[in-house]
């Protein structure tokens, strides 16, 4: 059964553009590498030169002199609320000490005080370094110069002018101090002032009782006010929805009566609806319970006449069981219903007019409540602005004063720590006697072997930015991302030329690479016909094409393929000097038609590969590689071989590559890594894609194996190799690869 193949998923632009981007850094890494590879030597004579210049340098400083005096910090004596205590600070000392020392101005005071103190003495330059002691508040003051009591006394001078200098800065900072709280407590003074005015007049213009209560009674009443109108308003909308459909209003009503006095007679009612007004009470419920459930007269007999209506009329349905609708029993009911429903709506008539007298009461209760209300509501309003008023102004004077009384407060704080705070910047030690400087070499060693080789790592670099030569694979994709790579030959380590390839040949690196490159050229997709005549160019000389174009023909020999390789190099062409063959007659001569082609074919010594020679120089070689007879001799060796490899010129030496590639199915370009500039393999290539002709692939030669990316060609441990006789280079042999 055939199994279908599965291919991977084309990949889009992003990943195009992530493998490019992978390709580039890849490029940079290994370019640097490179270099570091072969310049290291560079790197190591800057070194050499920035320690020999920063030991010259040291060595040749004149003899001086060294004091050290020390110097105590870290804390002040301060009185604060009526008690003394110790106080640190060490961001002030630790971070402003020693630029305080080394500062201009401190030099330039102690320059002055040596002036008065020691006048015989002349002004030397004299060098002042601080260090601080690890973990602790002692400084290390250092003074370097020529004379070693000036140097003394220099440094006892600039310790003085530098206590002194503090003292300064503590007085005046103190000073200002002072004057700022002052110039606040009159501030805020005025400002009490103002505000206790304020307060006194308003006081004076209103109530002083109501305001000191602080409650605002008008505004109580008027929530009361509102609460009865939203009650008034209620009943109003009851009154309103019964008036709208007394009937309903009724059963309402009826629901209640039945369950608040259940069981209540109704024979009054049934008198009156029968006719009999004499047997008929005042009412079926007694004035105490009518009183209870809050019904009118007239709702009181609308209840009861619709009572007597229904048991007429069930007493009606019971008679109709056994008479019939026209008994005169039947008609006497039918009278008392109809009398019942006429009584029941002079009922219903008395209570719309209770109803709509209610309405109107309680529209006038309404009425009077919200002039009520509008009028309690200005007064509140203006009590609660007067309240609100007094209590801003109120906070405002407590504001002012608390302010003022914290002013004042800080003023008479300040004021008696003046007289206690100490600021402690003590001396330790005084100047030591001076002594001659020992200089210290590790140093001005190690600034000078950084500074070397960061010096040549930056020329290096700025060298490698005028440096287009590629180095690698990676490099090379990265300029040239749209050209396929066929394959890559690795360098060769030995002197001289390299020789040919020969079959069981023991170079199974340079052998593979070989392999690789056939199988590129036999397997990959040409869009058609697969090609039968290959030209191999470069863009200049010594790019190792000669070598590379024999050892690519007799490695396509060796796999069982008619060869002929042409040198088609007319000026300077030497593929006949690497087979030990005669390099006359050959091409040159085919193509002026002093001989037939086939007269000129050598054999090679390697099975299937024929050799067509150079051919004696002449002029004009780009006039005959343009000629019929040239395309003429093509077909004729495609005819009668299976591939015919033509070894040219460099394409930007001579117009002969670019003029005869034209015609051959596909060419080969060979750029030497390491060797060929970038600019010129991209000028050589625009060239023949200029005159139409159809690159076939790039070969990479003379490829690094010391590079990462090709740790594959260090597996030689893969290879092996049959004991067998070697043959003597340059015999012919007849085994197969």
């Amino acid at each position: 059964m055939e199994s279908t193949l599965l291919l991977p998923p084309q990949t889009g632009g992003q990943s195009s553009s992530q493998l490019s981007r992978i390709h580039e850094t890849s490029a940079k890494f290994q370019r640097y590498k490179i270099l570091l590879h072969r310049r290291w030597w560079f790197l190591v004579l800057t070194a050499c030169i920035g320690v020999s210049i920063a030991v010259i340098r040291h060595s040749s400083r004149p003899v001086a002199y060294k004091s050290l005096a020390k110097l105590v910090a870290g804390g002040r004596v301060v009185a604060n609320d009526g008690s003394v205590g110790w106080s640190d600070n060490l961001t002030d000392f630790y971070g402003t000490i020693i630029e305080t020392l080394e500062s201009a101005e401190i030099r330039k005071r102690a320059l002055n005080r040596m002036h008065m103190l020691h006048p015989d003495m002349k002004d030397a330059n004299i060098e002042v370094k601080v260090a601080q002691t690890k973990g602790s508040a002692i400084f290390n003051i250092f003074a370097i110069g020529p004379e070693p009591k000036y140097v003394q006394y220099f440094l006892d001078a600039l310790l003085d002018e530098f206590v002194n200098f503090r003292q300064q800065l503590k007085d005046q900072g103190m000073e200002r101090a002072i004057n700022l709280f002052t110039e606040n407590v009159v501030k805020r003074s005025k400002e009490l002032l103002e505000r206790s005015d304020k307060l006194q007049a308003f006081r004076d213009a209103n109530d002083t009782v109501v305001l000191n209560d602080g409650r605002n009674e008008a505004a109580a009443f008027l929530l009361t006010l509102k609460a009865k109108r939203v009650l008034l308003a209620g009943q109003l909308k009851d009154v309103q929805i019964s008036l709208e459909d007394v009937d309903a209003a009724m059963v309402d009503v009826e629901r209640g009566v039945t369950t608040g006095v259940a069981g209540a007679s109704t024979s009054g009612a049934v008198a009156r609806v029968a006719g009999d007004p004499s047997a008929l009470p005042s009412s079926t419920v007694d004035s105490a319970t009518a009183a209870s459930l809050g019904l009118t007269a007239a709702q009181r007999d609308y209840l009861d006449a619709k009572k007597e209506i229904m048991r007429i009329q069930a007493e009606r349905d019971k008679m109709l069981k056994n008479f019939k609708p026209g008994h005169p029993d039947i008609v006497a009911l039918d009278d008392k219903i109809d009398t019942a429903k006429q009584l029941l709506g002079r009922f219903a008539e008395d209570i719309v007019k209770e109803l709509r007298g209610r309405a109107a009461t309680l529209e006038r209760q309404l009425k009077a409540l919200d002039e009520q209300i509008e009028e309690k509501t200005r007064v509140a309003l203006d009590l609660g602005a007067k309240l609100a008023e007094h209590q801003m102004l109120e906070e405002a004077y407590k504001d002012a004063r608390q302010a003022h009384d914290k002013v004042y407060e800080e003023v008479s704080k300040i004021t008696s720590m003046q007289q206690m705070q100490t600021d402690y910047v003590a001396v330790q030690e005084r100047a030591s006697i001076a002594a001659k400087d020992t200089p210290d070499w590790i140093k001005p060693v190690i600034i000078g072997l950084v500074g070397g080789l960061f010096f040549g790592a930056l020329v290096l670099i700025l060298f490698d930015r005028l440096d287009d030569r590629m180095n690698s694979y990676s490099e090379f994709q990265s300029l040239f991302p749209e050209e396929a790579v066929l394959g890559q030959i690795p360098e060769q380590k030995e002197r001289g030329d390299v020789a040919l390839l020969q079959p069981n040949d023991d170079r199974h690196l340079y052998v593979e690479a070989f392999r690789n490159v056939r199988s590129s050229i036999l397997f990959k997709n040409w869009q058609g016909k697969p090609p039968k005549t290959i030209l191999v160019t470069s863009a200049v000389p010594n790019e190792g094409k000669t070598t590379l174009t024999s050892n690519l023909a007799i490695t396509m020999a060796l796999a069982g393929s008619r060869v002929l390789l042409a040198d088609c190099d007319l000026r300077r062409g030497g593929v006949s000097e690497l087979f030990k063959l005669p390099g006359s007659p050959g091409l040159s001569e085919a193509l002026r038609g002093k001989l037939d082609w086939r007269d000129a074919v050598q054999k090679t010594g390697v099975d299937g590969l024929d050799l067509l020679a150079r051919g004696e120089a002449f002029d004009q070689t780009s006039e005959v590689l343009l000629s019929k007879k040239a395309e003429e001799m093509l077909k004729e060796m495609s005819a009668a071989y299976d591939y015919v490899i033509f070894d040219s010129a460099p394409v930007l030496v001579a117009d002969d590559t670019s003029s005869f590639a034209p015609k051959l199915d596909t060419v080969l370009f060979v750029v030497r890594l390491s060797s060929t500039m970038a600019r010129l393999s991209g000028k050589a290539l625009d060239l023949l894609y200029d005159r139409q002709v159809n690159v076939g692939g790039i070969i990479l030669n003379r490829a690094s194996t010391n590079l990462k990316e090709y740790t594959y060609y260090n597996y030689a441990s893969y290879y092996y190799t049959t004991p067998t006789k070697k043959s003597t280079a340059g015999e012919p042999t007849k085994a197969g690869v």
